[in-house]
């Protein structure tokens, strides 16, 4: 009598198994299709009004000439020379984007037309996270529930024209031509955010 309980309860057991077998398989199928049918989120940024992604993502270096000189009253209007401060602005509008995004920028101070032209600050100016990372790289984060809002990223890049007695023949040359020639190269490099991402903070003199 014991032998065919134990067999009956064995029987159940294996039915009462392989039912949750087939649930939970079912109930994976069910939500593999929901993700696979998903729609593609939106990822369409604009840097400077140019389009600077698609769907993968993909790097991109700007040679940003339009730069606003400051001469103090001592250089025609729009010109350059040494003694000049200037900043360029750098735009991100991802109004038609879905998802957050790591920017990470970096300045390549190899390609500057002149020693003496030397990045003096780079200002995140609406107050988004915006990391220091290396002496001339900066990580940015734009979070969705910003982006909303319809929230735009500006970054100023303020650089400065040193002046060097030394350099006065080349920089007479260089004056000349500035508005043309002076610019400063800038990779920007654009990801979807996570949050599960480390950010290193740069050490001055590390």
């Amino acid at each position: 009598m014991k032998k065919h309980i134990l067999v009956i309860l064995c029987v159940f057991s294996s039915i009462f198994l392989l039912v949750e077998i087939v649930s939970t398989y079912s109930l994976f199928e069910t939500e593999r299709e929901t993700v696979v049918t998903s729609p593609i989120a939106k990822w369409n940024i604009l840097v400077n009004n140019t389009m600077l992604t698609n769907y993968n993502g993909q790097e991109n270096s700007f040679d940003l000439g339009s730069i606003n000189w400051n001469s103090g009253g001592h250089v025609r209007s729009g010109k350059a020379a040494p003694g000049s401060v200037g900043t360029f602005a750098i735009e991100i509008d991802p109004t038609d984007t879905e998802v957050s995004f790591l920017y990470e920028l970096e300045i390549d101070t190899s390609l500057l037309s002149n020693d003496e032209i030397v990045i003096q600050d780079v200002l995140e100016e609406d107050g988004h996270e915006f990391i220091r990372t290396g002496e001339y790289k900066y990580v940015g984060i734009a979070r969705y529930s910003d982006i909303s809002k319809g929230d735009k990223y500006h970054i100023n890049i303020n650089i400065l024209w040193n002046n060097n007695e030394a350099n006065n023949d080349s920089d007479y040359e260089l004056g000349k031509r500035a508005e043309d020639v002076v610019s400063v190269p800038v990779n920007l490099n654009i990801v979807q955010y996570t949050g599960d991402e480390v950010i290193v903070p740069y050490e001055e003199g590390s």
